[in-house]
Order: structure tokens, then sequence, then C-alpha cells
């Protein structure tokens, strides 16, 4: 695995080094990008094989998984993160369904049966449109954005976007955030540093959670190895909420934060937004 990531690397330095227009170095970077930031797996799952209440919607060649809200309830927009696909969550979608709330999870592109190759602008734009379209799947009931590890920079660049001035989400809630993705370059792979310094649109997330007041409920695991729980200790205290709540469990790592005392802490946080 090191030695094809290692080869992916040196591909890119002779494609930026070739002579040309600026959209090869463009191109260059997008590659790096997908290799090192996306491990979708693209393999499709009906969602009934998931839950009975969750049904398949296609968005502009993507993939939805759509339970609807009960009568006065919130639905999540559920942004996953980097690795696998929708049906890796299966334990995490039925708890929201079994609370009332509806879903509305995205499979990004190249993950689970979506269409097209993923890169920071691609998924932005459908994030930010689907957020603006969320009525025609779940009517009028209000949005909390949850994002997960690659989705918590997503979420919070849809809660800082116009579509959410024009309706504000009711709360976001962000599981083992990143404080910007060239931060986690510089935490895990510091020799790759220079590859991304100039990369400022990947998910800068100590910037945009700067910009919103919605609010905010993060979890992080405290041996969470993928993304160091001091992001997400740096982005509660950046955080302009006026209702801001930071909860971590020291021997959880970057999944197993979802845990019985994490849950019941963010549904009570949840029950409180309406």
């Amino acid at each position: 695995m090191k030695r094809f990531f290692y080869s992916v690397v040196l591909a890119v330095f002779v494609i930026a080094s070739l002579p040309g227009s600026p959209a090869t170095a463009q191109s260059a970077q997008t590659l790096l990008e997908r290799r090192v930031f996306y491990q979708f797996n693209p393999k499709w799952t009906h969602p009934k094989n998931v839950d009975e209440r969750l049904k398949q919607h296609r968005f502009e060649g993507l993939i939805l998984w759509v339970g609807q809200p009960k009568p006065g309830k919130p639905t999540i927009l559920y942004l996953p993160g980097s690795g696998g696909n929708l049906a890796l969550r299966r334990y995490k979608l039925p708890w929201f369904l079994d609370r009332g709330y509806g879903v509305v999870a995205m499979s990004y592109p190249g993950m689970g049966g979506s269409e097209g190759k993923p890169s920071h602008q691609r998924i932005q734009t459908l994030a930010n449109k689907l957020y603006q379209r969320l009525p025609k799947y779940v009517g009028d009931s209000p949005t909390i954005l949850w994002g997960e590890s690659l989705g918590t920079g997503v979420a919070l660049e849809i809660a800082t976007h116009s579509v959410a001035r024009k309706r504000p989400p009711l709360g976001i809630v962000l599981q083992a955030p990143y404080t910007s993705m060239v931060d986690l370059v510089a935490h895990k792979k510091p020799a790759m540093l220079p590859l991304f310094q100039s990369r400022s649109d990947l998910w800068p997330s100590k910037t945009t959670i700067k910009q919103t007041k919605a609010p905010l409920f993060i979890l992080h695991g405290g041996k969470d190895d993928t993304v160091p729980v001091s992001m997400g200790r740096t982005l509660y205290k950046l955080s302009p909420s006026p209702n801001k709540v930071f909860v971590t469990d020291p021997e959880a790592g970057h999944t197993s934060i979802w845990r019985k005392d994490a849950l019941a802490k963010m549904l009570d946080w949840i029950e409180a937004l309406y």
C-alpha cells in the first residue's frame, strides 16, 4: 500500500512538471487529492437491506438514502466520512429513524453507486444544492447537519453558504471533526505537507466554524488516531455558538465514540432544539 501511495505521488509530480496549461497542474492536484483523501467503496447496496424505512433517490447522479420524519421531527442530513459507503453506516441510520427523525444520507461521487469522481469542489457543490432541495424529499422538516469525519467540513461549509442563510439549520453535529484537511496532512504525513500547503480550499473548518452561530454538538474519541481529539477541541473553542457542547470518551477511537453515553447526551441536546 505504501509503495502504491508513493508511486501515485511520483506520478503527480511528473504530471505537474510537464509543460502545458494551468489545467494540467490543476488535474495533478485533483488526482493527488483523490488518492489521499477519498477511500470510497463504489459498491451499491439497496437501502432496504439496511432498513425498510429507507428509500433510494437519485440526485444529480448521486445515490441518496431517504427516510421520512415523523410529524414535528427534524431531518438529519447525513454527510459520511471518507471510507466505505453508506452500507458501512448501517448501525447509525436506524438509530435516527427509531427516534422519529428523518434521514437524507448523501453518497458522494464514486461512493456506493453514485456517479462521477470526487473532489472538494464537486462534493461541496452537490452538498449545497442538496441542502437547498431537501424540502422536495422531506417537506418542511427542519434540518440538522450531521457530519462524520470528512463530512464535518462539508457540513460547516453548508452552514456558512447562502443556502443556509435562506433556511438556517436547526443545529450541527460533528463527529471527529478536523481543523482543516491540510492540518490533518501536517499531523499524519508531515513530509507531504508541501504538496498541499497551497490548498486553502480543502475544508478549512477552523475558519468556517467562526462564521456560524448555529447550535453545535461535537463528539470526538479521546483515542482517535485518525483525527486527533485536539482538533475537535479547537473547533469547539473557536465556535461563536451560544449553544455548543463537546462530548468525548477517553477510551473511544475514531468510530467507537458512537456509544451509549455519548448518544444519550446527543439525543438530549437534539430534543431541546425544537
